[in-house]
């Protein structure tokens, strides 16, 4: 494999390209360098070259490999040879088990439906157990995954109040052209040569214990147990197009920052359907209203004098400008309830609504220019003293006498 050029520079990009520029880098090329377009007498080896770059960069697994060991990682036979050097493990079973010298006439044969092998050896005499790998159930043949995230920015009322917001996002689906086979005809499509169809193929291999006999992946059809020999001129054997989808989506009342909500059926198209669109909500913050859970929060500034003779005042909600009833002697900093009129709940599981409240805080206003015949009324309505002043006053004095 010393003569592979590195697939990062096949691909022209670089270690830290994210999935979407690997596909993108790979469907240019792909179209650049299809035999079908370029004649050149190196496009066929180029473009074989462009797949298995892309092949292997595009599956998670075979890209951690490839990063870590380089072209040898992505061999199937990969870690079957003897990591103890030349003699050093036959020694170590031979010391345990009583056995003299090298043994040539040792056969094991190993095959991955019967639960044995390499693995259970050393889980016997090591207490270990087997590797086991999971698989995500929303995933799909063409190695993309159903499900689509993406996010919108919503105003603080919108929030509250719920709206209709239009989203643009890419959607994959199977190529119209090859049905998702990425070959240009049915025909394109041949049975593996190498693995006969299986997908798989069996290994041996002259270890330290003998010959071992192993199942492992086809390299030629990669597990599928078909070949392409003619890849699909629209999608450029990728075997998917995207576009791009506008659609319309209902916020709704009450969600907060950083929640999301699932719209079915609008994710990727799969062979089996569509997955879900997955919408992260976030919230611009308001001038005038906070929220901590159900409760919004909001400041009312009034005039003093209004504050200190009770009337009526106008307050912001998120309905609206609302008018109340402020009772006389109102303090600067006072936190007024007003019952409901907070987030309202539109969850319909729930047995009745369960609505927050709005908490007002008044914050007195700069009086006011008053004239001389209104300062000579205050005068005279502020002619006694205020206990707590005079307990102000008090304190200060103790304090400057000691």
């Amino acid at each position: 494999m010393a003569n592979k050029r590195d697939y990062y520079t096949v691909l022209g990009i670089n270690r830290n390209a994210t999935p979407d520029e690997i596909k993108r880098a790979f469907r240019k090329l792909a179209m650049q360098y299809h035999p079908d377009r370029n004649k050149a007498a190196d496009a066929e080896q180029k473009f074989k070259e462009i797949n298995e770059a892309y092949e292997v960069l595009s599956t998670p697994e075979k890209k951690q490999l490839y990063d870590q060991y380089g072209h040898e990682g992505t061999n199937p036979n990969f870690g079957g040879a003897n990591p103890f050097g030349g003699g050093g493990f036959e020694d170590i079973f031979s010391q345990m088990f009583g056995g003299g010298g090298r043994s040539s006439n040792m056969h094991f044969s190993f095959d991955d439906n019967d639960g044995g092998g390499f693995e259970d050896i050393f889980s016997q005499m090591f207490g270990g157990g087997r590797k086991t790998t999971s698989t995500n159930q929303r995933t799909n043949p063409s190695q993309y995954p159903l499900n689509i995230e993406s996010e919108i920015t919503i105003s603080f009322l919108e929030s509250i109040l719920g709206a209709d917001k239009k989203i643009k996002y890419h959607v994959k689906k199977p190529c119209p052209h090859c049905h998702g086979t990425g070959a240009n005809t049915p025909d394109a499509v041949k049975t593996c040569p190498r693995c006969n169809g299986s997908g798989y193929v069996r290994i041996r291999q002259r270890t330290p214990i003998g010959i071992m006999e192993s199942q492992g992946i086809c390299s030629e059809c990669h597990g599928t147990g078909k070949v392409i020999t003619d890849y699909c001129k629209v999608c450029g054997g990728n075997k998917y197009i995207e576009t791009e989808e506008v659609i319309s989506i209902d916020i709704p009342s009450g969600i907060s920052n950083g929640e999301r909500f699932k719209i079915s059926g609008k994710g990727n198209v799969g062979k089996n359907g569509p997955g879900d669109l997955i919408i992260k909500i976030f919230i611009n913050p308001s001038k005038v209203f906070s929220r901590k859970n159900n409760t919004v929060y909001a400041n009312a500034i009034v005039d003093p004098i209004l504050a200190i003779t009770g009337g009526k005042i106008k307050i912001p909600t998120p309905y609206g400008i609302k008018e109340i009833e402020l009772k006389a002697n109102t303090a600067n900093g006072e936190e007024i309830t007003v019952s409901e009129m907070g987030i309202r709940n539109s969850n319909k599981k729930l047995l009745k609504n369960i609505n927050g409240d709005l908490v007002i805080t008044i914050v007195y206003a700069s009086p006011k220019r008053y004239s001389k015949s209104d300062l000579d009324v205050l005068r005279s309505i502020n002619n006694g003293t205020n206990q707590e002043v005079e307990k102000f006053v008090e304190t200060i004095r103790k304090e400057l006498e000691k």
